[in-house]
């Protein structure tokens, strides 16, 4: 046995450093990642501490939630720009009655020169602010863990530095421990100017070709993808994308370098979060045997939305981020031709200030077809799932999406584009799937309009004139297992191989 592998009966010790956890802080899926998988890596029997910023965002979240901070007694100093930063850390007791609350241990470093402030990101020295925030994680792990880590989890460009810090100054601290990175998507990079070397404290040796150097400008992704001693990404499609020039983000070259110590470990939901037959957030429960209360959800969405409730057209649903990625652009193009279909669409998301004035705009022209609802309202995108009949989902790139995972939980039939985690879990309702019994969804190649329209128009003959295969399709999903077990255990897994 190496000698940094744990023994038999000593469990691994992970750290797991992000910059999002819900119901803390998220703006999308990583938060919602570190919310469920450390939780199913303590069922793995893994021993995890979460470590997030303090935001101001998050001070107000737990207060709202009547969770508690507890003073851990942690505490670190760091230097930066001459200046020294004190940074406290503080254990997140959540109200035992939240069901949202990871019960893993959290704990969140309470910085307010550098978080203090309102939003997550983009305040113009996120530099300084997560490359803190990372030193301050290493320098309490023993504390926060109740022994050295085995394992440091870090996600996406906020944390990816924690790799190049155990390479680099941390390594005569913890030699024995080894960092994972995951990566969530690759368009974030993390991208600074070369100066923000003395802000991140790291040599300039690391900045070269191999590590941090990209096209003049310095990347923290690239470097915790050089330095780390295993990268996974959030489904196996996209890890095999990542390596190509369409999706690689002018880092293909990279990953195709490291290619051997990268995995693509599909996310999980929470699937007692996610359960149509307790979910505390809808009016009506249902399953995947009887669907009753999902035709009475659905009816209450369309009296809230001032809709027909009694007609019997399709109502499809959007529960997305208004950018460019999530392709709603085609979405808006496609509206006039969902209301001549008799289609109600509502939509519920924000984004950029373009893209919902269109919605807004088309919301006008096609009232009697369509809603849109500019919010992140948690409560109603649970009633969204469970009352649409169809969710679209038309990614240009997808590293691997939950919509999808929510839509089919809840019996709402996914309609995707076949890129990343949403190529791994929608299995197109062509004849042979509906024969084999794994048909769940409608997916399309092309990024277009076209490519759209043509997946709605195999839903809609499917809703219109094959009932049963329809219900089929809805059941399939709705039994799918997407719970975190089995993601858990390839995590735990991959922890294990970095070890030996």
């Amino acid at each position: 046995m190496a000698h940094n592998d744990p023994e038999p009966e000593q469990p691994l010790r992970v750290l797991y450093v992000a910059a999002e956890c819900t119901p803390w802080c998220s703006t999308g899926g990583l938060g919602e990642v570190t919310q469920a998988l450390p939780q199913a890596l303590q069922h793995a029997g893994v021993k995890v501490a979460v470590c997030i910023p303090l935001y101001r965002d998050a001070r107000n979240k737990i207060l709202q939630r009547g969770a508690q901070l507890q003073d851990t007694g942690a505490s670190a100093s760091v230097w930066l720009g001459g200046h020294r930063i004190d940074s406290r850390w503080y254990r997140i007791v959540p109200a035992a009655s939240d069901p949202m609350a990871s019960r893993a241990p959290t704990f969140a470093c309470d910085c307010p020169p550098l978080f203090d402030r309102d939003g997550l990101y983009g305040h113009g020295d996120d530099e300084a602010r997560f490359s803190t925030f990372c030193r301050a994680a290493l320098s309490c792990a023993t504390q926060l863990l109740g022994g050295h880590p085995h394992i440091v989890h870090a996600h996406d460009w906020h944390t990816a530095l924690l790799p190049l810090y155990l390479a680099s100054g941390y390594r005569q601290f913890l030699p024995h421990t080894r960092a994972v990175l995951s990566i969530h998507n690759l368009a974030y990079q993390g991208l600074f100017a070369p100066s923000a070397l003395a802000t991140i404290g790291v040599g300039a040796e690391w900045f070269n070709t191999d590590v941090l150097e990209f096209y003049g400008a310095l990347n923290l992704m690239k470097g915790g993808i050089a330095t780390a001693n295993a990268v996974t990404t959030v489904s196996p499609r996209y890890a095999w994308e990542i390596q190509t020039a369409e999706f690689g983000e002018r880092l293909e070259g990279v990953l195709r370098r490291h290619a051997g110590k990268l995995t693509g470990i599909l996310n999980g939901i929470d699937m007692d979060l996610w359960d149509p037959q307790t979910d505390p957030q809808l009016p009506y429960h249902f399953s995947a045997d009887d669907l009753a209360g999902k035709a009475a959800n659905r009816r209450h969405l369309l009296q809230l939305a001032r809709m027909d409730p009694d007609d019997p057209h399709p109502v499809f649903v959007g529960v997305s981020r208004l950018v460019a990625q999530k392709g709603f652009d085609l979405v808006a193009e496609l509206i006039p031709y969902l209301a001549s279909r008799s289609v109600r669409f509502i939509l519920l998301g924000r984004g950029s200030e373009a893209m919902e004035r269109q919605f807004h705009e088309l919301e006008r022209w096609h009232w009697p077809h369509f809603r849109f609802h500019p919010h992140h309202d948690m409560a109603m995108s649970h009633l969204l799932y469970a009352a649409g009949d169809a969710v679209l989902v038309p990614s240009r790139w997808e590293p691997c999406g939950l919509t999808q995972l929510y839509g089919m939980r809840y019996g709402t039939v996914p309609i995707v584009r076949a890129v990343g985690g949403l190529r791994d879990t929608v299995v197109h309702a062509h004849g042979h799937a509906l024969a084999q019994g794994t048909a769940n969804g409608f997916t399309f190649e092309h990024d277009s309009v076209a490519g759209l329209q043509w997946a709605i128009d195999r839903a809609l003959d499917a809703f219109y004139d094959a009932p049963d295969a329809w219900r089929a399709i809805q059941q399939n999903g709705m039994r799918r297992d997407s719970a975190w077990r089995s993601a858990a255990e390839q995590y735990v897994a991959v922890y294990r191989r970095v070890l030996r």
